[in-house]
């Protein structure tokens, strides 16, 4: 077991030049992994991110620790710590972890939280929190590795590829995960027939179009706003 330390003990000693700028309420007792080690190479990637990106962590003891550069590994479902100090990758335990956030590369903030899945295969999962409130809107970005046809790239023949399947879900702490799709129909569904025609006529007065994430994000957005009850 790896512990995700600073080094700054250690970079003094050795009379080190070059330093990382120290996290933010940098805990080392508390955040530990293994050292990530990478999959196979196929077709496609395993991150919806490639690259290392500015965030930060909530420990499970409510303890902030900012300034970090994370990756989110879509298809293992797992938060990687690096560390240029001491040009190491680590796996963060995801037992010790309640939330992380990402900001991309376009400025845009993406916030995750561990919770218990009870559906298929149960467990802890990382889900992005796309809607808070009351009811929650998330999204569950995983990745899966499947066959495809046989590919040749740089002279090695791959016959599988990572492909995503993300799944999303309102959630409600007392009432738990309800799949959704990211379309107008599966929106419509989650309310009474009796609401359903004043769903549909506040989505057309604001020209919002519900066939993708971004359309369902404002589409839930609008109406929670409005107050309708939703069937859930």
């Amino acid at each position: 077991m790896l512990f995700v330390v600073a080094l700054l003990g250690i970079l003094a000693a050795n009379k080190l030049e070059a330093q990382e700028e120290v996290p933010k309420n940098w805990n080392a007792e508390k955040i530990r992994g293994n050292r990530f080690l990478p999959d196979a190479t196929y077709l496609g990637t395993p991150f919806i991110f490639e690259n290392f990106l500015n965030g930060k962590i909530e420990l499970e003891d409510g303890t902030m620790i900012e300034n970090l550069r994370l990756k989110y590994n879509n298809y293992r479902d797992e938060l990687i710590c690096y560390n240029s100090a001491i040009s190491t990758q680590i796996v963060v335990d995801k037992i010790s972890v309640n939330s992380f956030t990402l900001t991309d590369e376009k400025g845009i903030f993406h916030l995750f939280r561990k919770l218990y899945y009870t559906g298929l295969m149960p467990g802890d999962r990382y889900f992005e929190i796309l809607s808070e409130g009351d009811i929650s809107l998330l999204v569950y970005r995983k990745i899966l590795l499947l066959s495809c046809p046989v590919y040749g790239e740089m002279g090695k023949e791959k016959n599988m590829s990572y492909q995503e399947a993300f799944s999303y879900y309102f959630y409600q702490v007392k009432k738990g995960f309800e799949l959704v799709k990211p379309e107008k129909k599966s929106l419509l569904s989650k309310f009474d027939a009796s609401n359903q025609k004043s769903v549909k006529k506040l989505l057309q007065q604001n020209k919002i179009s519900v066939n993708d994430e971004t359309g369902f994000v404002k589409g839930w957005n609008l109406i929670k706003s409005s107050g309708v009850a939703v069937n859930f």
